[in-house]
């Protein structure tokens, strides 16, 4: 595909979508219906680096996520996620599979990934629904210390931890969605794909695009420490989510122990709060490197 082109905008692909037999050459995505809303047009969900649609296909549901924007190195990164993934079991993972010649859009053929459709509530939108549950959060936070567990483990990271990337389905259980930004080992010393979400990363990794094992390491403290923090001080979600965060924005950890969000957590009345906070802060203020797996 010609550099200069420029990606397809997500009202193309709507546009494209619309026949999905023109415009796949994936036999199941071909024979495929998308879902529509009221007015009979795709329902497509944007983020990023892509636009999400969902399709029914004999009786299996995919998700088909269409990019608009480039990924460094896009399909020799997930080829080679395709490989390592051979063999190991993560349960938190999504089956998946990259199409080099996806989707026809104005005579031109781009990528798409196929996965497996994920029923569930996007990380920030299951907490909301739970708040006054504390025991819920409590299970919620041992289990994403699990799931953060089984990456590092193998070896590899997510690169992208944020609420929009984690689901929650209708049993509690977690899974991650979007793997532009994963890290393998084989991949080591290459440039990210992506930086992943400012309100979840070390300002460090932001600003110069640190990408290792242990990338996946500050997201991961941030994401359990707001739980827990939840679970014993619901009243955080309204005073400090704004829809694009859980409680920490990106501000916070560019002023580690200066804004509001710390000075109410180093005043929790759970202890283990405190310490979790004290070590949050003092992550923000050296290396992203040096910060260890939850």
């Amino acid at each position: 595909m010609p550099a200069a082109r420029p990606w397809p905008a997500p009202g193309d692909y709507s546009t494209a979508i619309q026949n999905p037999h023109h415009c796949f050459m994936d036999p199941e995505l071909k024979k495929g219906k998308v879902s529509t809303n009221t007015l009979g047009l795709p329902i497509g969900v944007s983020g990023n680096f892509a636009v999400v649609y969902q399709l029914q296909s004999g009786g299996k549901v995919f998700a088909v996520r269409c990019f608009i924007r480039p990924v460094t190195d896009q399909q020799q990164r997930y080829e080679a996620l395709s490989r390592y993934l051979q063999g190991i079991q993560l349960p938190y993972l999504v089956n998946f599979t990259y199409l080099p010649q996806g989707i026809l859009v104005r005579g031109q053929w781009y990528p798409v990934v196929k996965m497996e459709w994920v029923s569930g509530q996007q990380l920030h939108q299951y907490v909301a629904g739970c708040l006054q549950r504390t025991h819920v959060l409590g299970r919620l936070a041992a289990q994403w210390r699990g799931v953060v567990a089984s990456l590092s483990g193998a070896h590899i990271a997510h690169g992208d931890l944020q609420h929009g990337n984690i689901l929650v389905n209708g049993q509690g259980t977690i899974q991650l969605v979007d793997y532009d930004g994963f890290f393998l080992p084989a991949l080591r010393g290459s440039p990210p794909g992506e930086v992943g979400h400012i309100n979840y990363q070390h300002p460090e990794r932001i600003a110069q695009g640190y990408y290792a094992e242990n990338t996946d390491a500050f997201p991961a403290l941030v994401i359990y420490l707001s739980l827990l923090a939840l679970r014993a001080d619901p009243g955080l979600w309204e005073d400090f989510h704004n829809g694009e965060n859980l409680i920490f924005r990106a501000d916070d950890f560019k002023r580690p122990g200066r804004t509001a969000v710390w000075r109410r957590l180093k005043h929790s009345m759970d202890a283990e709060v405190q310490r979790l906070t004290a070590e949050l802060e003092r992550f923000c203020q050296g290396p992203v490197s040096a910060v260890p797996n939850l």
